[in-house]
C-alpha cells in the first residue's frame, strides 16, 4: 500500500483516442499518464504503434483487479493484484509515518454546476519538511482545478501533540453533474535515515447538481457575487467627426475567467461598434477566484444625432443566499454633436474697430502691405514649399497602424481564451470564446452563431467538429467532451490564414516601393 505501478496499454491502432480510464479510477488513484508513439521501419513498409504508460496507486488493500480497459474498438485483459497492508511496508516499520500525515477536505461536499468549491491539504509534521518534499495537486477530468493563495505555514494541536502544519488550497470548478470525484493528493519525502516517506489523502466525492434556472441567453453564472461597470454616464456626447472610448469590467468571486461571458452587442443602427481589445485576469484569494473580464470599445458615429446603447443585463444566481439575480448596467444615451466647424474672427475684428476709422485705416494698410509681401515670398519660395507639404507625414497612416495593432491583441486575447476553454474540455464556455474570436478575426460583428463561424471558415473539418459540440451542448450525447481537436483545427486555420495576409501585406509593399 502506498507504491506505484506501472501500466502499459499498447495498440497498432490508427487515429484512436485517449482511453477512458473512468472503471479504473474506482479502486486506483492515476498519479501520472504519458503518451508514446512507436514506429518501427521493416521492408517496405512502416509499423507505429501507440502507448499509454500509467503510474497508479491502490486505494485500499487486499486483493484487487485492474478492470478491462478499453482502446478503440480493442479491449486490455483484467490483471488481479495483491496489495499489502501500509503496516507491512519496510519503509514505515518503524514509525516514522507517525512523525507525518497528510489530511485534505473540501469546503463544501454539494454544489451547482460550474461552482466553486475549495480543496485543502495540509501536512502535518513534526520536525521541519526536507528541502525533496513533494505534494501533487489533485486531479479529475471532470472538473477544472487551479491552485490558490501561497503555502501557508502555521502549528495545531492534535491529540495533545503540537505539530506544524503545511497546508495548500486548490479551487475547484466541476464541469458535469451527478458525482464527481477528486483524486487523492500525494506526498512524498525522504527523511535525514534515508527512509522514504508516501502519503496519500482519501479520494473526495462532490455531489454536482444542474443549474438551478435558465434564461434566454443561456448562461449560467453561480457566484457569491457579480458586479458589471463601465466608463459612461447615462448621457454623453460625441462629435460627429469624433469616436468614444467604452470600457465595460465584470469582476466575480467564484468563477474562472475562462466562465466570464461577453457583455456590449457589437450590433448598433446609428453607429460602428468595435471591439478593440479583451483582458481576461484572475486574483486568488485564501476565499477563492476573483476574476475579472474587461472589454474595450470603439464607438463611432453614423449620420443620426444620437446612439443609444441598449441595457446589459447579466443573470446569474448567488450561491451565498441560493438565489437568482441580475447584474446591470443602465441604458446610454450618446448626443452627436455636429462636426465642430473653425469661426472666423472678422466679426469680432469689425466690433473691435468700430469706434475708430484711423485705427481701421492703419488695419487695411498693414494687411495690405502683409499681403504684398507675403505674395512675392511664396512667389519666389514655391516649388520649396510645395515640396516640403508633401513630405509632411501622413497621419492616416498612423492611425490605421494603431487599429491594426489593437485589433491583433484583441485576436490574440480572445484565441487565448478560446484555448484555455479547449484545454479544459468546457463545451459551454469553447461555444462562446470561439464566437468572439471569429468576430475579431474577420473583423466581423455579424458572427453570432457557430454556423456563422462555419461560414467565415469555409473548412470541413471545422464543420464536422462543429456539429460535434452542437450535439454535446443541445443533444443526448453523454461521451466526455474533448477540446483538442477542435483548437487543432481552429489553429490550423488561423495560421494558414494569418500567412496569406502577411504575403499580401509583403507583396503591396514592393509593389509600393517600386511604384
Amino acid at each position: 500500500m502506498g507504491q506505484k505501478i506501472t501500466l502499459t496499454l499498447e495498440t497498432d491502432q490508427q487515429d484512436v483516442t485517449r482511453p477512458n480510464l473512468s472503471q479504473l479510477q474506482k479502486d486506483f488513484n492515476i498519479v501520472g499518464t504519458r503518451k508514446v508513439t512507436v514506429s518501427s521501419h521493416t521492408t517496405g513498409s512502416v509499423t507505429t504503434k501507440t502507448r499509454w504508460v500509467l503510474q497508479l496507486k491502490p486505494r485500499k488493500d487486499g486483493e484487487q483487479v485492474i478492470p478491462s480497459i478499453f482502446v478503440g474498438q480493442q479491449a486490455s485483459q483484467e490483471l488481479p493484484i495483491s496489495v499489502l497492508p501500509a503496516n507491512d511496508n519496510p519503509e514505515l516499520a518503524e514509525g516514522t509515518g507517525k512523525a507525518i500525515f497528510l489530511e485534505s477536505s473540501l469546503d463544501k461536499d454539494e454544489l451547482y454546476i460550474n461552482g466553486q468549491a475549495i480543496l485543502r491539504a495540509k501536512i502535518f509534521h513534526l520536525a521541519p519538511l526536507p528541502l525533496d518534499a513533494n505534494l501533487t495537486a489533485p486531479e479529475s477530468p471532470d472538473a477544472i482545478i487551479k491552485p490558490l493563495e501561497e503555502q501557508k505555514q502555521y502549528t495545531s494541536v492534535v491529540r495533545g501533540q503540537n505539530y506544524n502544519v503545511t497546508e495548500t488550497s486548490y479551487t475547484l470548478f466541476p464541469l458535469q453533474e451527478g458525482e464527481v470525484e477528486i483524486s487523492p493528493v500525494f506526498f512524498s519525502t525522504t527523511l535525514s535515515n534515508n527512509t522514504v516517506i508516501e502519503l496519500n489523502s482519501e479520494h473526495l466525492l462532490l455531489s454536482v447538481l444542474p443549474p438551478a434556472n435558465q434564461n434566454t441567453r443561456k448562461l449560467w453564472l453561480p457566484a457569491t457575487s457579480i458586479y458589471i461597470e463601465d466608463n459612461l454616464d447615462e448621457f454623453n456626447q460625441v462629435s460627429q467627426s469624433g469616436k468614444l472610448t467604452r470600457i465595460i469590467k465584470l469582476e466575480a468571486e467564484g468563477l474562472p475567467s475562462s466562465s466570464l461571458p461577453s457583455m456590449a452587442s457589437l450590433q448598433n443602427p446609428n453607429a460602428t461598434i468595435t471591439l478593440l481589445n479583451v483582458v481576461l485576469e484572475e486574483r486568488m484569494t485564501e476565499q477563492g477566484v476573483i476574476s475579472q473580464r474587461v472589454e474595450e470599445l470603439e464607438i463611432t458615429p453614423r449620420n443620426a444625432k444620437e446612439i443609444i446603447l441598449p441595457p446589459i443585463d447579466l443573470p446569474w444566481w448567488n450561491t451565498a443566499v441560493d438565489k437568482g439575480q441580475t447584474a446591470s448596467i443602465t441604458q446610454r444615451e450618446i448626443e452627436v454633436t455636429p462636426a465642430i466647424v473653425p469661426t472666423s474672427s472678422s466679426q469680432s475684428a469689425k466690433e473691435e474697430s468700430s469706434g475708430s476709422i484711423t485705427v481701421l485705416i492703419w488695419i487695411l494698410t498693414g494687411i495690405s502691405i502683409a499681403a504684398t509681401l507675403a505674395f512675392i515670398y511664396t512667389f519666389n519660395h514655391l516649388r520649396n514649399v510645395k515640396k516640403q507639404s508633401e513630405e509632411e507625414p501622413d497621419h492616416s497612416f498612423f492611425e490605421e497602424e494603431q487599429k491594426r495593432v489593437a485589433f491583433e491583441i484583441t485576436e490574440k486575447n480572445t484565441f487565448q481564451a478560446f484555448s484555455i476553454a479547449c484545454n479544459q474540455n468546457n463545451p459551454n464556455v469553447a461555444q462562446l470564446r470561439l464566437v468572439e474570436w471569429a468576430q475579431s478575426f474577420w473583423a466581423a460583428p455579424e458572427i453570432q452563431s457557430l454556423e456563422s463561424v462555419c461560414e467565415y471558415a469555409n473548412n470541413q473539418t471545422i464543420n464536422l467538429l462543429v456539429m460535434d459540440l452542437q450535439q454535446h451542448l443541445y443533444g443526448q450525447e453523454d461521451e466526455y467532451w474533448q477540446g483538442d481537436l477542435i483548437l487543432d483545427a481552429i489553429s490550423k486555420v488561423r495560421s494558414r490564414q494569418l500567412r496569406q495576409r502577411l504575403d499580401l501585406k509583403e507583396g503591396q509593399q514592393r509593389l509600393d516601393y517600386n511604384l
